[in-house]
């Protein structure tokens, strides 16, 4: 089952449980799809990649907006929102499995480009990858003689 799919049939359970929420979110996340494949091609189905791709765009947007509000009822709300959002994003790659993987990369190469390394982790890690951590990770190893 696609992850378009999937989405349709929680959206599905949730309306039938009156979870109002949870259907505000799914249905938010669907627009978001039907948008972007409305922007490539109507008629063609997004690959699950680029679905993929629009669910994480979404939730990063939405961990943004959480520097817009005082702490509060809007902020739990939209913590709320990120943990339905959280069960459609794949697994993320704890900091010791980043670290892992850079010191790999970086044994591995004499390359000691920030940009050119970043991409390689990224590759590396796929899905799986925060650039953020990726980030944080690599620039100190960098500047040590």
């Amino acid at each position: 089952m696609s992850l378009k799919e999937r989405i349709n049939e929680d959206l599905k359970k949730a309306m039938k449980a009156r979870d109002k929420e949870r259907t505000s979110v799914l249905r938010m996340l669907l627009s978001e799809i039907k948008y972007t494949q409305a922007a490539v091609n109507v008629h063609a189905e997004l690959p699950e990649a680029e679905v993929l791709k629009v669910v994480g765009l979404y939730h990063k947007r939405m961990l943004k907006s959480l520097d817009d509000y005082p702490e509060g009822e809007k902020r739990d709300q939209i913590r709320s929102e990120l943990g339905i959002v959280d069960e459609y994003l794949p697994k993320r790659a704890s900091r010791a499995e980043v670290e892992q993987v850079v010191d790999e990369i970086l044994r591995g190469t004499e390359v000691r480009e920030f940009g050119t390394l970043m991409k390689q982790v990224l590759a590396r890690l796929g899905t799986a990858a925060d650039g953020k951590i990726v980030s944080e990770v690599l620039k100190p190893r960098l500047s040590k003689p």
